[in-house]
């Protein structure tokens, strides 16, 4: 049989718009520049000047639009109401291309007739401002200016500089000149604008010997962030993978923010984070699709659509495809310069449009910004627009060096004293810079050259580009460090657990900014806490293989079992005024969050916000909970209740789950996503839910937080007991279903109870603290993990119904527990918002399934695939996934997959990830957020869904990368014998499972005894819901 041919299918290339799916389709198409002239319906000004003047003058080269040759001519764009690409949006600022109104005599040159203007005797023009200029070396600003072909006119301006003159058309004009003719007047212009200001230092600068305000000058105009030194940080990040590096550059950012302009400091994080604000509140997505953006690209660099889109199918990123179009282009009059505050607050401007017109509002912004960007900037804002910034500046790395920089700067105004439990002293500032001179540092980046092209540098993504070896970074052990960088390294470590753990409880950057700008880290955790109506990120179980694993890491310790079951993880916020004239929602939180519901019988009322795992604002979908919530705190604040039995404000940890309201029998998850997510009122619900609570995080006002969960377990079964509501349309409410008997019979039992139920198994969480119990404990207890990195997501799974609890079959006893030395790590029965403990155990049903399979799902990502062979020759097959390395943000190959997908879905993978070259989803090089070390799949597909897999078990592997940084080794992780399950629809990419994870997953398989490490306090992944 012959080989079937590799190579895409000839399809016939789709529009651009398809970069954005989510986007309106875009509108009918009219003929481009490149079509005759008379067809086109652009005006044609011609007419002498006005009084007006005009707004500003941008630089053309006609080559751009020709496709090569030498033509230079002086054009003229007019600004008016009328759309030039035909979008029909109402838009008063689209450009026009008009025909020049000098005459012209033809001349020959290079076998192409040009187009020359007589010269008019002005003073030779002063630098221009490169409003869209390429990025040159400085020693361009000193060469010879090319000459023009024209003359460039001349305008009027107040000061006695000396312009070309711009002839304003009847309505708003912009004249056009060739590229080449002005580049040296903009490349001038650069330099003289920061003529006079001492070069700063470099963001990548090592800590210590970085003094922001000594070695940082905000050029004039400036007295604010300007824009461009913070997209110079993103160029120096946007070109390493280095960790180190990267947190290295955003930590003199931020100190450069703090000690120059700290009002800005709110504004510099969003910008890294891909985010406008917390994910849980209203207006904080842009909401701009390739429509706006394509239109606004066009109208500011005046670039046919034709030639938008091969620099589309060319590039593919948004930020790529508007750089290369302003290449050629020039302002003449210098714009506003962007500054990041005025940036962001467009950003929250774009972000509250709404109703008619939108679109034609949010094009008008975004316009604005290109007109003031310059050079590279004008990259990253449409990478910001686009909320695909591709830094690799992932939470975590925010997190830390937002802790660093206040460790080492403090703002100008700062009132408290210096804490030396986290602030580097100025003699150990020296000492340090002794140091870094030296060669060395704490944990500092000592080595940041040779790592290799970012993911800035990725801009063709037709085109693979090799991989240069990463450089190791040269850190000294531990044990080879001075007193003085061991203090030091101690108080950064101090301070990012610090800023982590705050974070947890309260994730909003703003607040955490404001209060360190205020009190700075000593006061941190006073000045933010846990508060009711700021969801806090949700405590996470780690994975355990078998039932006789509980008893391996608990020991005799008491635990109790609960069903854990297939619904949406939940965490319920509820505030009850203190009086009927009392505010009715908790302050701090906007007037728009949450819902307020009452009696008008008693007059009760509450206010109730509820949260998804990701952190979403759940409180339209669910108003039947509302409702539930207020007869539950009507019952408890009776007449004649003790003051201890009554309720104020609470935070409950719980399981939404889709269930029948008349047998009370579970439905599945998928039954749940057939809600609406907005504006549901009781009348439109048709599945009905019940809210089943497992923990208690906040009540009347106290932090449970530090509570074991024994107590906080006795607290929610004293105030939230069971309780059908009297309306059948209120949510009913109960608790978790549960075992306390330890014994391995009883878990046993229960075990089959829960799957009886359709639950997907059980969670085992222990009831008290464990003391760190030292080397040579008999019980052998394994040890615990703990700090979490990323956020877990909703907890959804396949399938549930009522429970119906059958005889169980009683299981022989776990085995004894290993005599084998090991060192117990301390187990807390605390709440431990955004980590992974090892109090808290999963044991899905999936064990089952044999001795050797995988005790649990891996929730991976699709990067690539190969052609297929035989009969799937016209598919995909197999699929190459990866896990999510939450350190550098990337996607690391974990396996390849080819069993348990169905032809229906082959084809709709072929679909998805055709390998159109303007498909945005496929490339034929790696994307930069992608590691796949030596493997090179036929197509790559941009990182974008999640599948949830299964396996016999996990291997070492010198071909697969994933979690190799992790086992500290040369060899990753990989799965034998993988199945695919299904798509999980409910996770994000970023919810995937975590190398961190998956290198425990490995290590507590027990095949690699040679190389598993006493791991301590492991990271937590964000693909599981408890």
């Amino acid at each position: 049989m012959a080989k079937p041919a590799k190579g895409p299918a000839t399809t016939k290339p789709r529009d651009l718009d398809s970069f954005f799916p989510s986007s309106a389709p875009s509108p009918s198409k009219r003929p481009t520049t490149s079509e005759s002239s008379s067809s086109s319906p652009r005006k044609i000004a011609r007419t002498a000047a006005q009084s007006s003047t005009p707004r500003g003058v941008v630089e053309k080269d006609a080559r751009f639009e020709q496709g090569g040759g030498t033509t230079n001519s002086v054009e003229t764009v007019t600004l008016d109401s009328s759309s030039s690409d035909g979008d029909g949006d109402g838009d008063d600022s689209d450009l026009v291309i008009v025909e020049p109104p000098l005459p012209s005599t033809d001349i020959k040159g290079k076998g192409k007739l040009i187009a020359k203007r007589e010269p008019v005797n002005v003073k030779p023009a002063q630098p221009v401002a490169a409003i869209f200029a390429k990025r040159t070396p400085a020693t361009l600003a000193a060469s010879t200016p090319l000459p023009f072909t024209s003359a460039p006119p001349k305008v009027e301006n107040d000061s006695n500089e000396s312009k070309p003159v711009v002839k304003p058309s009847p309505t708003k004009t912009i004249s056009i000149f060739d590229t080449a003719a002005a580049a040296s007047g903009a490349h001038a212009s650069s330099s003289s604008a920061s003529a006079g200001t001492a070069p700063s230092k470099p963001l990548d600068t090592p800590l210590f010997s970085f003094s922001p305000s000594i070695d940082v000058s905000f050029p004039a105009p400036h007295t604010r962030t300007p824009f461009s030194f913070f997209t110079d940080a993103l160029v120096a990040i946007s070109g390493t993978k280095s960790r180190l590096a990267i947190q290295l550059v955003l930590t003199n950012l931020l100190r450069t923010v703090i000690e120059k302009d700290p009002q800005s400091l709110v504004a510099v994080i969003y910008l890294c984070s891909n985010r406008i604000g917390p994910s849980y509140e209203r207006d904080t997505e842009l909401g701009i699709g390739w429509q706006v953006l394509s239109k606004a690209i066009k109208e500011t660099s005046g670039i046919s659509p034709q030639k938008l889109k091969q620099l589309g199918n060319k590039h593919g990123d948004p930020g790529d495809i508007a750089f290369e179009a302003s290449k050629s282009v020039r302002l003449l009059v210098q714009p506003a310069p962007l500054e990041c505050h005025g940036v962001y607050r467009t950003l929250l401007q774009i972000a509250k449009l709404k109703g008619t017109g939108v679109l034609a509002q949010k094009t008008s912004l975004v316009k604005k910004l290109l007109l003031s960007a310059q050079a590279e900037q004008v990259r990253f804002v449409v990478r910001i627009l686009a909320s695909n910034l591709r830094i690799g500046a992932v939470r975590l790395t925010i997190l830390k060096a937002l802790a660093r920089a206040f460790c080492l700067s403090r703002p100008p105004e700062a009132g408290w004293r210096v804490n030396e439990r986290y602030e580097v002293t100025e003699g150990e500032r020296e000492g340090m810079g002794k140091v870094e001179a030296a060669g060395g540092g704490a944990g500092v980046a000592d080595d940041l050259e040779g790592q290799g092209e970012g993911e800035g540098d990725t801009k063709d993504k037709g085109k693979a580009k090799p991989k240069p070896k990463p450089t190791k970074q040269k850190t000294k052990p531990r044990a080879q460090r001075s007193a003085i960088e061991l203090a030091v390294e101690d108080k950064l470590q101090r301070a990012e657990a610090l800023v982590r753990r705050v974070w947890a409880r309260h994730p909003n950057f703003e607040d955490i900014a404001g209060a360190l700008l205020a009190g700075g880290l000593a006061e941190l955790e006073e000045r933010v806490g846990l508060s009711v109506g700021i969801p806090l990120e949700p405590m996470l179980g780690s994975i355990t293989r078998s039932l006789s694993d509980i008893y391996t890491r608990f020991g005799s310790r008491p635990f109790v079992s609960e069903a854990k079951l297939d619904g949406q993880r939940g965490q319920i916020h509820c505030f009850v005024p203190s009086s009927p004239s009392a505010p009715a929602r908790p302050p701090g939180v906007p007037d728009d969050a949450g819902r307020v519901f009452s009696d008008a019988e008693t007059g009760a009322r509450v206010w109730v916000r509820a949260f998804s795992r990701h952190l979403e604002d759940m409180s339209d979908k669910y108003p039947d909970i509302g409702y539930s919530v207020l007869a539950l705190v009507q019952r408890a604040n009776a007449a004649g209740r003790e003051e201890g039995e009554r309720l104020g404000s609470f935070v409950i940890d719980c399981e939404v789950v889709a269930i029948d309201p008349q047998t009370g029998a579970f439905k599945t998850f998928q039954e749940l996503s057939y809600r609406s997510k907005k504006d549901v009122e009781l009348g439109d619900i048709k599945v009905r839910v019940g809210v089943f609570c497992f923990d208690l995080m906040f009540l009347n006002g106290e932090s449970l937080l530090s509570t074991p969960f024994r107590s906080r377990r006795a607290l929610l079964h004293r105030h939230f007991p069971p309780l059908v509501p009297a309306d059948p349309r209120f949510a009913k409410w109960e608790l978790i279903p549960s075992c306390m008997d330890n014994d391995p019979a009883a878990v046993k039992a229960f075990f089959d109870e829960a799957l009886a139920m359709r639950a997907e198994g059980i969670m085992v969480k222990l009831l008290d603290d464990v003391a760190d119990a030292g080397e040579g404990d008999a019980e052998g207890e394994g040890t615990a993990s703990g700090e979490g990195d990323e956020l877990g997501s909703g907890s959804d799974s396949d399938s549930s119904r009522a429970p119906s609890p059958k005889p169980a079959t009683i299981s022989a006893a776990p085995p004894a527990a290993a005599a084998t030395k090991s060192r117990r790590r301390a187990l807390p029965a605390t709440y431990e918002p955004d980590k992974r403990a090892d109090s808290w155990c999963k044991v899905k049903k999936d064990l089952l399934e044999g001795e050797g399979a995988i005790g649990d799902s891996l929730d991976l990502v699709p990067i690539g695939a190969w052609y297929g062979q035989g009969r799937k020759n016209a598919w995909w097959s197999p699929f190459l996934l990866a896990c999510y390395d939450e350190e550098t943000g990337a996607y690391t190959a974990v396996t390849k997959c080819l069993s348990g997908f169905t032809d229906a879905f082959y084809k709709s993978m072929r679909e998805k990830y055709s390998p159109d070259a303007d498909n945005p989803l496929t490339s034929t090089s790696p994307w930069p957020e992608v590691e796949a070390g030596s493997l090179r799949p036929d197509i790559w597909f941009k990182p974008g869904e999640v599948w949830e897999i299964r396996g016999a078990d996990f291997t070492l592997s010198p071909v697969y990368p994933a979690a190799r940084a992790s086992l500290g080794g040369e060899r990753g992780v990989s799965i034998r014998f993988p199945r695919f399950i299904r798509v999980r629809d409910d996770k994000g990419i970023e919810n995937a499972t975590t190398a961190e994870q998956l290198a425990g997953m490995y290590e507590a398989q027990g095949a690699g005894a040679a190389g598993a490490r006493g791991r301590g306090e492991r990271a937590a992944g964000d693909d599981e819901d408890l």
